[in-house]
């Protein structure tokens, strides 16, 4: 099952090749195999991001990375986020280290790679066909991450900003679900809310969290649709 290569991982703390003669580690053991470190020359800057997934900061290697992070780290499935997961080699010798693993409640784990399409030569697309080899053996999956368009990070971050609950939020949520679910705009919140702004602050949070619904490919105005999910991560 390993023939083709060999994965190294931190689990607890500790650097191991793993034999896969059980299965794989438990994913919500690891630790980042490297730490991200930047020179001036560096095309990528390392960045700190909270994950409220992990309820921790976790070092990432590029702004593209952390926006991988966020997307995935506000699905209500996702039980751990792990950058620089693991060290996977070839039996040719060549060395690996994806940019992060998801692993969700269901036991599913995807190994991810962060590269902007115009960055995908043909070094990365043989560490990418390394990648898929290695995971597909061992039952993982593996994806690329080439980014969202412009208006879905710009709404991503929009919200990320709102991922603390606030302390009213058990109150506003039955209002909430009132008023979404049978769906309605952005604006009718607004327009429902006082001059504290609780009504608005839970909706935003709750867009994060997944108990309100919508499209983040389009940009959001007072008639933007939304609707209670009823799905809290």
């Amino acid at each position: 099952m390993t023939k083709n290569a060999q994965w190294t991982f931190k689990v607890d703390g500790v650097v191991c090749d793993w034999q896969w003669v059980d299965g794989g580690p438990d994913v919500t053991r690891l630790d980042s195999v490297r730490n991200p470190t930047s020179t001036e020359y560096s095309r990528q800057v390392p960045v700190h991001a909270y994950l409220t997934t992990m309820k921790r900061v976790l070092p990432l290697e590029s702004g593209l990375e952390f926006e991988l992070a966020l997307w995935l780290d506000r699905r209500s499935n996702v039980e751990c986020l792990v950058p620089q997961p693991c060290r996977i080699t070839s039996s040719e010798g060549v060395r690996h280290i994806p940019d992060l693993l998801e692993g969700r409640l269901d036991g599913t784990v995807t190994v991810w790679d962060a590269r902007p399409t115009e960055r995908q030569d043909a070094e990365f697309l043989s560490l990418v066909a390394l990648s898929e080899k290695a995971c597909d053996a061992v039952g993982w999956a593996y994806r690329v991450f080439d980014g969202l368009t412009r208006v879905e990070s710009q709404n991503l971050r929009w919200v990320s900003g709102y991922r603390r609950a606030p302390e009213w939020i058990e109150g506003a949520r039955p209002a909430l679900a009132e008023l979404l679910i049978d769906g309605a705009a952005i604006g009718d919140v607004l327009d429902s809310d006082d001059q504290g702004g609780h009504m608005t602050a839970a909706m935003w949070h709750l867009i994060w969290a997944g108990d309100v619904s919508v499209d983040f490919s389009c940009p959001w105005s007072k008639n933007t649709q939304i609707r209670w999910n009823g799905t809290p991560k």
